[in-house]
């Protein structure tokens, strides 16, 4: 038997960087959404732990998070080993949360495939152990997200919305980001911007969020990138009104109200860029037919 889970990637809708704390990381605001551009993975037990990708850009070893998690999982419950093979979809080093989405795909596919009926806050912590963005990549739908990233609540899940992805053809470590960020003055206080966030989702104010989307690491990445910056104008320049870096990059989008005028700016996006992705943000269809067994 083997249990097959998508690994939905994320966008950050709102990112604001609150300040550092004392254990090196930094508190943030977010508000994260589930998007379903994804990889497959799919876990079967087995004789050894072993893991598989289609992608030679993501290792094959107990460096991967998502080997990391099915170790995490077997030292604490006494689980036997298990097969991971990874699909790989989500382009790496993204700021989509690939490879934390990959290792929350084998919490819930390892509690699946040996009827363990773990409580949600047991995935979390367990989740918590491997990175920031495993714990909200568990339910993948919409959430905010406090403290380093990692206290997830959930919130109503926003009406779907369509998006042209572009990344560039690097990858961007978040944390020499977040060790290059300087905190600044802001126009608007941390949690008036959040507040204001949580009543646009309330009323599901797709025009309203889209308004509003706001990445406080944008300026320290396109210092560091430039061409990360040269995306989000040249995007602007083809006409998407409504542009914004994902996490600390290097993937920016484009978000757009119907899947045509998505479409049609796909088809102009891939002309001036090599890594172009058309999906659309999670529906409930989505997340409830993210597992499988077979």
């Amino acid at each position: 038997m083997q249990v097959r889970v998508a690994a939905f990637s994320k966008i950050n809708l709102l990112l604001d960087v609150l300040g550092k704390r004392t254990d090196g990381y930094h508190d943030v605001n977010m508000i994260m959404q589930g998007v379903r551009l994804s990889d497959q993975v799919i876990v079967a037990e087995a004789a050894t732990n072993t893991i598989t990708t289609n992608s030679p850009y993501v290792p094959n070893n107990k460096s991967n998070l998502a080997l990391k998690a099915a170790l995490l999982m077997q030292a604490a419950l006494d689980l036997p080993p298990v097969a991971i093979k990874v699909d790989k979809h989500i382009p790496v080093s993204a700021g989509m949360a690939g490879g934390s989405s990959d290792a929350a795909a084998v919490l819930l596919a390892m509690d699946r495939l040996f009827a363990l009926g773990l409580r949600r806050q047991q995935l979390e912590a367990f989740a918590a152990e491997i990175g920031s963005d495993v714990p909200f990549c568990l339910s993948a739908g919409t959430a905010v997200a406090t403290g380093r990233g990692e206290l997830i609540q959930d919130l109503s899940l926003l009406s779907p919305f369509h998006l042209v992805l572009v990344k560039a053809d690097f990858g961007v470590p978040t944390a020499r980001v977040y060790k290059a960020y300087r905190k600044k003055k802001k126009p608007v206080a941390g949690e008036d911007r959040l507040d204001y966030f949580l009543k646009l989702i309330r009323e599901d104010d797709t025009l309203g969020i889209l308004n509003s989307l706001y990445n406080d690491l944008e300026e320290t990445t396109f210092s560091m990138y430039p061409k990360v910056r040269s995306i989000k104008e040249k995007l602007k320049h083809l006409g998407a009104r409504h542009v914004l870096m994902s996490g600390s990059g290097p993937t920016v989008f484009a978000a757009f109200h119907t899947e045509a005028e998505a479409w049609q700016f796909y088809k102009k996006a891939k002309a001036a860029f090599p890594m172009v992705y058309l999906t659309s943000t999670v529906s409930r269809w989505d997340l409830d037919r993210r597992i499988g067994m077979s």
